[in-house]
Protein backbone atom coordinates (compact mmCIF):
# COMPACT_ATOMS: atom_id res chain seq x y z
CA UNK A 1 0.00 0.00 0.00
CA UNK A 2 1.57 3.70 -0.82
CA UNK A 3 1.66 6.36 1.72
CA UNK A 4 -1.37 8.10 -0.04
CA UNK A 5 -3.43 4.95 0.49
CA UNK A 6 -2.35 4.55 4.01
CA UNK A 7 -2.76 8.42 4.61
CA UNK A 8 -6.24 8.23 3.47
CA UNK A 9 -6.94 5.04 5.73
CA UNK A 10 -5.96 6.96 8.45
CA UNK A 11 -8.02 10.07 7.75
CA UNK A 12 -11.27 7.85 6.90
CA UNK A 13 -10.45 5.90 10.50
CA UNK A 14 -10.20 9.31 12.32
CA UNK A 15 -13.50 10.35 11.08
CA UNK A 16 -15.19 7.60 12.06
CA UNK A 17 -13.49 7.60 15.56
CA UNK A 18 -14.82 11.11 15.77
CA UNK A 19 -17.96 10.39 14.32
CA UNK A 20 -18.86 7.42 17.03
CA UNK A 21 -17.36 9.76 20.13
CA UNK A 22 -19.93 12.28 19.00
CA UNK A 23 -22.48 9.79 18.66
CA UNK A 24 -22.12 8.21 21.71
CA UNK A 25 -21.84 11.56 23.42
CA UNK A 26 -25.23 12.00 22.14
CA UNK A 27 -26.88 8.91 23.34
CA UNK A 28 -24.92 9.95 26.90
CA UNK A 29 -25.63 13.27 27.31
CA UNK A 30 -28.94 13.37 25.94
CA UNK A 31 -31.35 15.87 27.88
CA UNK A 32 -28.34 15.45 30.52
CA UNK A 33 -26.68 19.20 29.15
CA UNK A 34 -28.83 20.73 26.26
CA UNK A 35 -25.42 20.95 24.63
CA UNK A 36 -24.25 19.26 21.47
CA UNK A 37 -20.72 17.68 21.20
CA UNK A 38 -19.89 20.54 18.93
CA UNK A 39 -20.77 23.20 21.49
CA UNK A 40 -18.82 20.98 23.94
CA UNK A 41 -15.95 22.03 21.40
CA UNK A 42 -16.10 25.47 21.01
CA UNK A 43 -16.17 25.75 25.14
CA UNK A 44 -13.24 23.81 25.71
CA UNK A 45 -11.00 25.59 22.88
CA UNK A 46 -12.10 28.92 24.28
CA UNK A 47 -11.09 27.28 27.70
CA UNK A 48 -7.79 26.32 26.18
CA UNK A 49 -6.79 29.49 23.79
CA UNK A 50 -9.01 32.47 25.32
CA UNK A 51 -10.89 34.87 23.81
CA UNK A 52 -10.93 34.44 20.08
CA UNK A 53 -12.61 36.05 16.76
CA UNK A 54 -15.14 33.73 15.04
CA UNK A 55 -12.41 33.34 11.91
CA UNK A 56 -10.29 31.85 14.40
CA UNK A 57 -12.60 29.41 16.32
CA UNK A 58 -13.57 28.08 12.82
CA UNK A 59 -10.14 27.47 11.61
CA UNK A 60 -9.64 25.71 15.27
CA UNK A 61 -12.56 23.62 14.72
CA UNK A 62 -12.31 23.53 11.48
CA UNK A 63 -15.78 24.51 10.65
CA UNK A 64 -17.21 27.69 8.65
CA UNK A 65 -17.87 30.60 10.29
CA UNK A 66 -21.32 30.73 9.36
CA UNK A 67 -21.04 27.61 11.25
CA UNK A 68 -19.64 28.71 14.74
CA UNK A 69 -22.16 31.66 14.44
CA UNK A 70 -24.84 29.21 15.11
CA UNK A 71 -23.04 27.35 17.35
CA UNK A 72 -22.13 30.23 19.32
CA UNK A 73 -25.87 32.08 19.79
CA UNK A 74 -27.54 29.37 21.51
CA UNK A 75 -24.00 29.08 23.86
CA UNK A 76 -24.77 33.28 24.04
CA UNK A 77 -28.40 32.82 24.60
CA UNK A 78 -27.24 30.16 27.26
CA UNK A 79 -25.18 32.59 29.16
CA UNK A 80 -22.01 30.28 28.63
CA UNK A 81 -20.15 33.06 26.07
CA UNK A 82 -20.22 36.84 25.33
CA UNK A 83 -19.88 37.67 21.83
CA UNK A 84 -18.30 41.43 21.41
CA UNK A 85 -17.25 43.50 18.21
CA UNK A 86 -14.11 44.91 18.03
CA UNK A 87 -13.51 48.62 19.03
CA UNK A 88 -11.33 49.39 15.52
CA UNK A 89 -13.34 47.17 13.39
CA UNK A 90 -17.05 46.62 13.53
CA UNK A 91 -17.10 43.21 11.45
CA UNK A 92 -15.27 41.50 13.73
CA UNK A 93 -16.41 39.77 16.73
CA UNK A 94 -14.84 38.31 19.47
CA UNK A 95 -15.81 35.24 21.65
CA UNK A 96 -15.34 35.18 25.12
CA UNK A 97 -16.13 31.96 27.65
CA UNK A 98 -17.63 33.54 30.58
CA UNK A 99 -18.33 31.59 34.35
CA UNK A 100 -21.25 29.32 33.62
CA UNK A 101 -18.97 28.45 30.57
CA UNK A 102 -15.98 27.14 32.50
CA UNK A 103 -18.79 25.36 35.09
CA UNK A 104 -20.30 23.31 32.33
CA UNK A 105 -16.93 22.27 31.12
CA UNK A 106 -16.34 20.90 34.59
CA UNK A 107 -19.55 19.43 34.71
CA UNK A 108 -19.21 17.56 31.07
CA UNK A 109 -15.81 16.49 31.58
CA UNK A 110 -16.53 14.81 35.16
CA UNK A 111 -19.51 13.41 34.02
CA UNK A 112 -18.38 12.04 30.29
CA UNK A 113 -15.26 10.75 31.80
CA UNK A 114 -16.12 7.47 31.81
CA UNK A 115 -17.19 7.72 28.21
CA UNK A 116 -13.87 8.94 27.12
CA UNK A 117 -12.24 6.85 29.11
CA UNK A 118 -14.06 3.86 27.53
CA UNK A 119 -12.60 4.65 23.83
CA UNK A 120 -8.76 5.00 25.54
CA UNK A 121 -9.11 2.38 27.93
CA UNK A 122 -7.36 -0.38 25.32
CA UNK A 123 -4.61 1.85 24.41
CA UNK A 124 -1.43 1.69 26.71
CA UNK A 125 0.57 4.58 28.46
CA UNK A 126 2.77 4.71 25.69
CA UNK A 127 0.27 4.52 22.97
CA UNK A 128 -1.84 7.86 24.67
CA UNK A 129 2.06 9.56 24.57
CA UNK A 130 2.22 8.50 21.08
CA UNK A 131 -0.74 9.86 19.64
CA UNK A 132 -0.50 12.96 22.15
CA UNK A 133 2.70 13.70 20.13
CA UNK A 134 1.56 12.97 16.79
CA UNK A 135 -1.58 15.31 17.24
CA UNK A 136 0.44 17.58 18.66
CA UNK A 137 3.37 17.59 15.85
CA UNK A 138 0.10 17.93 12.67
CA UNK A 139 -1.51 20.98 14.66
CA UNK A 140 1.31 22.76 15.40
CA UNK A 141 2.16 22.28 11.57
CA UNK A 142 -1.31 23.55 10.56
CA UNK A 143 -0.92 26.24 12.77
CA UNK A 144 2.47 27.57 11.26
CA UNK A 145 0.57 26.89 7.78
CA UNK A 146 -2.62 29.15 8.91
CA UNK A 147 -0.22 31.82 10.10
CA UNK A 148 1.69 32.05 6.79
CA UNK A 149 -0.96 33.67 4.77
Amino acid sequence: MDKNEEIFQVSSMFRALLKNISQEWKHSSEGKYNLSFPQFQVLYVLKLRGPMKVSELADALTLTPPAITGLTDKLVAEGYLQKERAEDDRRVVNITLLEPGYEMIKKVKKDQKEMIQGFFNILSEEDIQHLRRIFSLMLSNIDKDNHKG
